[in-house]
């Protein structure tokens, strides 16, 4: 599809748009077993939530226990949230992906877990769209920033953070470092970034949706004017 020859209307970053992409029949542009999620996308994003809920559940413990707590307790927040930011970015790069003149393969996308490989192509459609001024949020305030929140979540992770702190400045820097991890701020500031990629891809749908409705209706009228008048 040649995308430049559409007009893509902007939706606002702070608020969804009416309807989301699981309210309503996709239309059929993109097979289910030509996606990542091979038609689970409603499924995905119930787990996602299902992720984050628990997490607001453990945070809420923490903040209760403080006296009680290990250099460690913090981390399974850390890991769920992991996970539900690794299913909303692929989430978004699936909805996002015909807009992209090279389109990412369904089956690396499903298999990946790498956020950060995730954060550059959602920063390729943000700005093959041009919605480099709405894509924000709290903490998020640039492209720039928002790959550097990727980064921190990506280099949070605990098994890798010890072994790799083991050759140069042992374990206990690392305890040292989630002893004064504030899960709450954490918490905070990754459920304004998954609310911002849900909205982000809800508005992808939307698009997508309204330039295949076009592209029927230029088909359409490019069709009907080869056909002979009939009196």
């Amino acid at each position: 599809m040649n995308l430049p020859h559409y007009n893509l209307r902007k939706h606002p970053m702070n608020q969804r748009p009416s309807a989301n992409r699981f309210s309503k029949q996709r239309r059929g542009r993109r097979a289910p077993a030509r996606s990542w999620h091979n038609g689970a996308d409603a499924e995905i994003h119930q787990y996602a939530r299902s992720l984050v809920k628990a997490a607001h559940t453990l945070v809420e413990n923490l903040e209760l226990n403080r006296n009680g707590q290990t250099a460690w307790d913090a981390c399974p927040v850390i890991l769920l949230y992991r996970e539900a930011l690794e299913l909303h970015l692929k989430a978004l790069v699936g909805e996002g992906n015909g807009f992209l003149p090279s389109k990412t393969d369904h089956i690396s996308l499903f298999s990946t877990h790498s956020l950060r490989w995730l954060a550059q192509i959602v920063c390729q459609i943000v700005r093959k769209i041009g919605w480099e001024r709405e894509f924000t949020c709290n903490g998020v305030s640039s492209l720039a920033e928002f790959r550097a929140v990727v980064d921190e979540v990506e280099s949070l992770g605990p098994v890798a953070r010890v072994v790799q702190a083991a050759r140069v400045t042992g374990p206990d820097a690392v305890t040292q470092h989630y002893r004064t991890f504030d899960a709450a701020q954490f918490a905070h500031k990754m459920d304004g970034l998954l609310e911002l990629l849900d909205a982000t891809a809800d508005a992808l749908a939307a698009e997508w949706d309204e330039i295949c409705e076009l592209a029927d209706r230029e088909k359409f009228l490019a069709s009907a004017k080869l056909k002979p008048v009939i009196h």
